[in-house]
C-alpha cells in the first residue's frame, strides 16, 4: 500500500511539470506584446523584468514620464494578456 501511494505521488508530480507544455510565445515576443500595448503619446515604456511561470510571462514595465507602471501576464501559447495590474501615481 506505502509503495502505491509512492508511486502515484511521483505520476502526479511529473505529470503537473509536464502540462503547461513547450511555449509558442519567446519571452522577447511577450515583451514586445506587453510594451506595444502600453506605448502612448506620453514618454517611453520600459521593461523592469520578465520570468516565465506556469505557462504565461509575468512582464513588469514602468513609464516615469506619465508616473505609470504596471504587471501584465502574457499566455505563453496565444500571446494575448491574460489580466494585468496597472498604478499611476
Amino acid at each position: 500500500m506505502k509503495s502505491l501511494l509512492v508511486l502515484l505521488g511521483g505520476a502526479v508530480l511529473v505529470l503537473s511539470g509536464c502540462f503547461y507544455g513547450e511555449a509558442k510565445i519567446t519571452e522577447t515576443q511577450a515583451v514586445e506584446i506587453v510594451l506595444d500595448d502600453h506605448e502612448g503619446p506620453i514618454g517611453k515604456v520600459h521593461l523592469v523584468s520578465v520570468e516565465h511561470v506556469k505557462g504565461r510571462y509575468v512582464v513588469e514595465w514602468e513609464n516615469e514620464a506619465n508616473c505609470a507602471s504596471g504587471k501584465d501576464f502574457v499566455d505563453d501559447q496565444s500571446g494575448e494578456i491574460e489580466m494585468g495590474e496597472m498604478t499611476i501615481c
